[in-house]
């Protein structure tokens, strides 16, 4: 797909956090500040150097040096090794005192995530950085590339959509194939190998890549993440899938409930209460409303229809580029209760209902903030699909 991402508009809009802040230099560490500033899949430690007179390079990992300059729209990549004195830190310190800016103020990426390893600056490199650079001021600098990646430019949006592709794709190849007496690895390999045939370059690995649960295996309570098994499906079974295929660096993140053969009463119902809940998420991704705002609306649904004290309490997460899933988190805790959404940016609709005995459903789908309601970014319907056996 010839799209051309316009890289000079990312570092610009974080340039203007930077201002923001007051900081001379970045020090990106995450995996997504290092990918939505390089535009290539850089999977090892790493650190990007943006610099408010326009400055931008990366240090990256010596054994993907070349392929990583290929692919990056950079003119600077430098290399590390792992050995005294020429690794990532080592090299990250030459380059601020090359750039003359040992005394100025630079911004590091602090924090934790219990989600997974998404590249937050270690205490260790922390002390490398602060002995290396002793008259340096460091500042906590995470909205920098989080409020730069909010709101996406429409070529990343188109290839969203293509990613998006993709898992619809995937999705109905498994429909095709599903039957009882598969494993619950045995189908979702069927969507994995169409996701492949379609270009998917690489599958968000945190969750055990495409996620597969059946039967009782989608009951567990506040489940939101189940790796495939070798578990059989039995007539009678509600079936979870999620895909998670990347093109271009750029994820989608969708999944799909079916049902093998006719649903009992309990299980309708559970159905319905989902639909009604999952069309509610999508209708308050509107611009103007707040995080606050629809978080209430979804949670109201749930309550109404006496499923909330089965469900996951936050309805969905932001999707961009590699490791960029999850600003802003669409949950009932400040400070994101008061982030307004904006026209184009892109939420996953995320929904995990599990009802012991009964069944479990699960929504993740990329949702377009528009001034008219949320537009799903998927062909795949949000109603369960009833399989026949």
């Amino acid at each position: 797909m010839n799209i051309q991402v316009n890289y000079s508009n990312r570092i610009k809009r974080m340039i203007e956090q930077m201002q923001a802040l007051g900081i001379d230099a970045l020090i990106g560490t995450r995996m997504v500040s290092v990918t939505f500033t390089a535009g290539a899949f850089a999977p090892w430690r790493g650190a990007v150097i943006v610099t408010r007179d326009g400055y931008v390079g990366l240090i990256n990992f010596m054994i993907d040096q070349e392929r990583v300059k290929a692919e990056s729209w950079l003119d600077e990549i430098i290399a590390y090794a792992p050995i005294p004195g020429m690794d990532m830190p080592d090299m990250v310190v030459y380059k601020i005192k090359e750039l003359g800016l040992e005394k100025g103020v630079l911004g590091v990426e602090l924090g934790h995530s219990p989600r997974g390893n998404t590249g937050y600056l270690t205490s260790t490199e922390y002390d490398l950085f602060k002995e290396g650079l002793p008259e340096a001021t460091f500042v906590n600098a995470l909205d920098v590339v989080d409020k730069a990646g909010y709101v996406k430019d429409p070529e990343e949006i188109v290839l969203m959509r293509q990613a998006t592709a993709m898992a619809d794709s995937a999705i109905e190849e498994v429909r095709k194939a599903l039957c009882v007496g598969m494993t619950e690895a045995e189908a979702v390999g069927i969507g994995e190998m169409e996701l492949r045939r379609l270009g998917s370059e690489y599958h968000w690995a945190v969750t055990g890549s495409t996620e597969a649960a059946s039967g009782y295996r989608s009951c567990y309570h506040m489940c939101g993440t189940t790796q495939p098994t070798d578990k059989i499906l039995q007539a009678g079974d509600n079936m979870i899938v999620d895909f998670h295929p990347t093109y271009r660096t750029f994820m989608s993140d969708l999944s799909h409930n079916y049902l093998l053969g006719k649903p009992n009463p309990e299980q309708q119902k559970l159905a319905d209460a989902y639909l009604r809940a999952a069309e509610t998420l999508v209708t308050n991704l509107k611009a103007g409303n707040t995080i606050g705002t629809v978080w209430h609306a979804v949670n109201d649904s749930l309550t109404k229809d006496g499923y909330i004290q089965y469900t996951v309490p936050f309805f969905g997460h932001g999707l961009g580029v590699l490791g960029h899933e999850w600003y802003p988190p669409i949950g009932n805790a400040e400070p994101y209760t008061e982030i307004v959404l904006e026209e184009n940016v892109v939420e996953v609709g995320f929904l995990s209902i599990t009802v012991p005995g009964v069944g479990g459903m699960r929504l993740e789908c990329p949702i377009r903030v528009t001034s008219t309601g949320g537009e799903m970014l998927s062909a795949t319907p949000l109603a369960m699909t009833v399989v026949d056996i």
